[in-house]
């Protein structure tokens, strides 16, 4: 099924297994060739979508494990709060969740890679449904083997012969429903699509893997001579409008979003329309799909993703401070970056909220104005202003997070000491 020693240059790895065939093949494979596969554990998201039926996939995959002495880690996922919160849809908001799981897990050295069960047949439907959509080259490419974070063994086995093997060896399984539903647009490449492609190109999936093979090839050649993207420390990607242009503008437009997760379903006609941002005036806004946009801000464009605004108030204290995808700490003791404030000097009734209308400013060393002029002169993107929080007493504002302090908060000698960290959800 596998050749065992494509493994060798991992020392440990996790294997995502949903119960499904595939995933359920991949993990029996594993569990008979132990003695010459790395070290492995199993992990299983519960992503509470279909009641019952997920979890009993998720009790199926633990008891298989336990049967067969494999550490195994089910781990529960809130995806229908998180795609109300951030404006996803339910199958991309999963993906999202899982993938930043995968990635903590090999950040933080708990693995090598992260092994899931995508086969041939997966990688097929993928580059079809980016033709439908309009893609570009790197939608071509389909889906990679290894990206440094995923590893996919089965990336070029069919479906077929992943469900011999699953017949020859007695594989136990369970069948998800809600792969019948040709409402969802793989289920109807697959089901529907694909079969009647097949009755006149019987090689049809072949033929696609190949093209995806090549424009891989292609699309690493120019991506290494295109424009690389700068992220934040807020989040966004930044490239110089000098960059949109031609086949490598479009390559370094896609590594962009790549970096801060907006890829999915961005066609030719938004990249057309990121170019246009040459032409337009600073501030002008593409608007991609789940809430990513494109901004002109001066000789660049700024890739980020809109969020709601956090409309509350959190009173000022020691401790943490979670603002929709922004956390002010106020800490005692000192940390690299930090703002550094008089802690008697905040008036009572001091809370963390977002600006608003009317909002002044005693920059650290600077004179007062409006907030909005003093964010203009620090040049701090329109698209992040609504969202930092700031540190405010009525309309007088003693704190911008993460930028700068306000005068009447500044530190004398034999003044008590407070830090204030800020950090932005990626």
């Amino acid at each position: 099924m596998i050749h065992a020693g494509e493994f060798k240059k991992f020392k440990k790895v996790v294997l995502a297994v949903s119960g499904g065939r595939d995933s359920m093949c991949l993990l029996h494979y594993f569990i008979a060739g132990a003695d010459k596969l790395p070290p492995f554990s199993v992990l299983n998201f519960e992503h509470g979508l279909r009641g019952e039926e997920s979890r009993g996939d998720s009790g199926f995959v633990k008891a298989y494990c336990e049967e067969n002495g494999v550490e195994c880690r089910v781990l529960p996922l809130d995806c229908r709060s998180f795609c109300r919160l951030h404006g996803y849809g339910i199958e991309q908001g999963a993906r999202i969740l899982r993938r930043r799981e995968f990635e903590r897990i090999v950040k933080e050295g708990e693995a090598d890679r992260v092994l899931t069960a995508h086969h041939a047949d997966d990688n097929a439907e993928s580059i079809l449904m980016h033709i439908f959509r309009g893609s570009g080259l790197k939608g071509l490419c389909g889906i990679p083997r290894d990206d440094g974070v995923v590893y996919r063994p089965l990336v070029d086995m069919s479906a077929a012969t992943i469900a011999r093997y699953a017949e020859v060896n007695k594989v136990p399984y369970r069948e998800d429903t809600s792969n019948a539903d040709t409402g969802f647009t793989r289920n109807f490449v697959r089901r529907e699509l694909l079969p009647v492609i097949e009755k006149r190109f019987p090689n049809a999936r072949k033929g696609i893997a190949m093209l995806g093979e090549r424009a891989l090839q292609a699309y690493a050649f120019i991506a290494e001579r295109s424009p690389k993207a700068q992220l934040t420390e807020y989040g966004a990607a930044v490239l110089p409008l000098s960059a949109l242009e031609g086949v490598t503008g479009e390559t370094a437009v896609f590594e962009a979003l790549g970096r801060i997760g907006g890829r999915v379903d961005v066609t030719s006609e938004h990249i057309a329309a990121i170019f246009a941002l040459a032409e337009s005036e600073s501030g002008a806004i593409v608007c991609l799909p789940s809430g990513f946009r494109a901004c002109k801000a001066g000789d660049e464009v700024h890739f980020y993703r809109e969020t709601p605004v956090f409309g509350g108030e959190i009173p000022f204290a020691e401790g943490a401070a979670q603002m929709g995808e922004y956390c002010v700490r106020v800490w005692k003791e000192e940390e690299e970056g930090a703002l550094m404030i008089n802690a008697d000097a905040v008036p009572a009734g001091a809370v963390w909220r977002t600006r608003r209308e009317g909002d002044r400013f005693l920059p650290f060393g600077g004179g007062r104005r409006s907030l909005g002029d003093w964010m203009t002169d620090k040049k701090i993107p329109r698209y992040l202003r609504p969202h930092l929080p700031v540190l405010a007493c009525g309309s007088e504002i003693y704190v911008v997070a993460g930028w700068e302090i306000s005068q009447k908060l500044k530190v004398g000698e034999g003044d008590k000491r407070l830090y204030i960290t800020t950090e932005k959800e990626q």
